[in-house]
């Protein structure tokens, strides 16, 4: 990534944590439409987090209404910046949901109605479903590490800091993950 690009990134999510600071604070002042603006900026990274754990849509949608409603009851409590934040709550409300529903076996992909006559879309959801599997042989902290990198599109920092590790470590693991993947799924054509 050119250096130009990666300055952009890094203001953005430099403003993005300033633009969230403010709306907190807002929200505490009694501005209630201040935590919309937070839901409707953090509901798709937070819904990819728990649908990767649920592996359900219906149940990703309970567990990411029931991360907000829980930032919304203890949004009090938070020091430091709100996206690490919520999202560590989203991925302990996904880990207990999993736990909570063990009986269905580790790696088990959900049945998706596939138009079959789109070789296209089958294709993809083969693509998905080789993922998924691949994923599942990842290791507690490498799953959760990669799915916050990229599902939830946070920085190092931000992964550390959800995940209660250092930045070092989450870099470290995420690179584990990846390398685990490419050999899993085939090397650099597989799409990771």
């Amino acid at each position: 990534m050119p250096e130009e690009a990666v300055l952009a990134k890094a203001v953005q999510a430099s403003d993005a944590v300033d633009d969230d600071r403010q709306l907190v604070e807002a929200f505490r002042r009694g501005d209630r439409r201040a935590f919309e603006v937070l839901v409707k900026r953090h509901q798709r990274p937070v819904w990819a987090i728990a649908l990767r754990f649920a592996k359900d849509r219906d149940a990703a949608e309970d567990l990411a209404q029931r991360a907000f409603v829980q930032a919304l009851e203890r949004i009090g409590e938070l020091k430091g910046a709100f996206r690490p934040w919520l999202m560590r709550i989203a991925v302990n409300l996904s880990k207990n949901h999993v736990r909570d529903h063990a009986k269905f076996a580790r790696g088990e992909v959900p049945d998706r109605p596939v138009a079959p006559w789109f070789e296209e879309s089958l294709d993809e959801e083969r693509q998905r479903s080789r993922v998924r599997v691949a994923l599942s042989d990842l290791t507690r902290r490498q799953r959760e590490v990669v799915l916050l990198r990229i599902d939830a599109d946070l920085a190092f920092a931000e992964v550390a800091q959800a995940l209660g590790i250092t930045e070092n470590n989450a870099k470290v693991t995420f690179h584990q993950a990846v390398k685990k993947l490419k050999d899993r799924l085939g090397g650099e054509d597989a799409g990771v």
